[in-house]
């Protein structure tokens, strides 16, 4: 049986990052809608977990663990029993987890790859940001990790944190995009999942009713939150199979970008929340009111978490366009190349990344796409009765594959789109006019980067 990671599309090689130079902006790379913070108990690990070998005698050394994930939901919860676990098997390191708002952390590490100094020991990263780093040359390597733990069957999407040999990223969680819906509000209104984008429209508006507060599907939407808004809107050139760019050159007045947008604008305009912002939309679809939304596979956890009495209700769909393509992005950890304190780091990925561990890390945080083929569970995919069809028979396709070299400064691109698009929605600027204006935007950002 095959997997949602078994169908990632591997990028072209990593060969031409040492070239590029990280940017400086304060748009925020990935991630879905914040999730609820609270939650219950970390799962339990069927079996005692291993202890992590001691480094150095005497005092304490303390490795600080960044990232933004802390508070969302069962994957904040089983992080931090991970690193309670680890800090209790040994007397030597002890891992100091410090939470920073998505928004904060990328401008943090943006700023950091400029200036040439991260701050903390362990990152967090994205799928954009990573490469950003590893061009720069801030960071350690970590193939010690898959040595001593003979980790063979690393998935390909690791291509792309490779660099001369030498890995410098290890994938902690993928997140696959897929259409989430309520099946009791696609009952009342006896609807079956679309199939094209046509019909996709016509689904989304027979579920709306605005008098009643009743909406047929959401994505953020708004240039205030610049992250989510570019994080959601990035999958919007595949309805038609576009790229956003190809190289270092703009396709942003492509057919099939211009027809994405279009479909985007069509949806705000009979179906949205307009003026939802993400945490209004996240409640509105954990309470019923909006039907359906392309969610990442990641956030389902966490919504689990706050709406319990609406998980049982929810159901994905194929995504209503031909190629059935959508984006998985992985988000490794990695270690900083400055840290006083390496093989202290390294010591907490190993633990982490031993295959028995790592199956609880993934389970624990309810992710579906695992980076170990071998640690992937059959009988726990199974459980998830979201997963199949809309999560599952996908094919995934990673942001370098969609972004072209401007994955290398992607948040400067997504800034020219989105401030471009959002006129369309609020003003009523045709597409087509808007984004020619961002396409010449785009270029001038290509010629500064050459």
């Amino acid at each position: 049986m095959t997997t949602p990671e078994s169908r990632l599309i591997s990028r072209r090689k990593f060969l031409k990052a040492a070239a590029v130079g990280a940017a400086s902006t304060a748009l925020a790379a990935c991630a879905p809608t914040a999730a609820p913070t609270a939650a219950p108990a970390a799962p339990k690990a069927a079996t005692a977990a291993p202890a992590a070998p001691a480094v150095s005698k005497g005092l304490k050394k303390t490795v600080r663990y960044l990232g933004w994930w802390f508070e969302e939901g069962n994957r904040g919860k089983t992080h931090l029993a991970f690193v309670d676990e680890f800090n209790k098997s040994q007397n030597d390191i002890e891992v100091k987890t410090e939470n920073i708002p998505f928004d904060n952390y990328t401008t943090k590490t943006i700023v950091g790859a400029q200036s040439g100094a991260l701050d903390g020991d362990i990152l967090a990263e994205t799928p954009e940001l990573a490469p950003r780093l590893i061009a720069a040359d801030l960071l350690a390597p970590l193939d010690d990790v898959l040595t001593r733990n003979n980790i063979k069957d690393l998935s390909s999407a690791h291509d792309a944190m490779r660099k001369n040999g030498h890995i410098y990223g290890l994938d902690v969680v993928t997140v696959a995009f897929g259409l989430l819906y309520n099946m009791n509000r696609y009952k009342e209104a006896n609807i079956t999942p679309a199939k094209t984008p046509d019909e996709f429209v016509d689904v989304c508006k027979r579920l709306t009713d605005r008098s009643k507060q009743k909406y047929g599907i959401f994505a953020v939407h708004q240039v205030n939150a610049p992250s989510d808004f570019w994080f959601t809107l990035e999958l919007w050139c595949m309805p038609y199979g576009g790229v956003w760019a190809k190289g270092k050159t703009p396709m942003l007045t492509s057919d099939p970008i211009i027809k994405g947008l279009k479909l985007f604008k069509q949806l705000y305009d009979v179906a949205f929340p307009q003026g939802a912002d993400g945490a209004e939309g996240t409640r509105l679809f954990g309470t019923g009111s909006i039907a359906q939304a392309l969610w990442v596979s990641a956030a389902i956890g966490g919504y689990k978490v706050t709406y319990p009495d609406q998980y049982p209700l929810w159901r994905s769909a194929p995504i209503p366009w031909q190629s059935n393509t959508s984006i998985a992005r992985i988000h490794p950890l990695m270690v900083n190349k400055a840290s006083k304190v390496i093989p202290e780091a390294l010591e907490f990925i190993t633990y982490v990344y031993k295959p028995d561990n790592y199956r609880r890390l993934v389970e624990g945080c309810e992710d579906v796409i695992f980076a170990q083929k071998s640690a992937e569970d059959k009988a726990y995919l199974d459980k998830l009765e979201w997963l199949k069809p809309g999560y599952y028979d996908v094919k995934y396709v990673t942001p370098f594959d969609i972004v072209g070299d401007f994955v290398y400064n992607f948040n400067e691109f997504g800034q020219i789109v989105i401030t471009n698009f959002a006129n369309c929605l609020t003003a009523n600027k045709p597409v087509e006019e808007a984004m020619a204006q961002a396409q010449k935007e785009a270029e001038a950002l290509a010629a500064r980067i050459t």
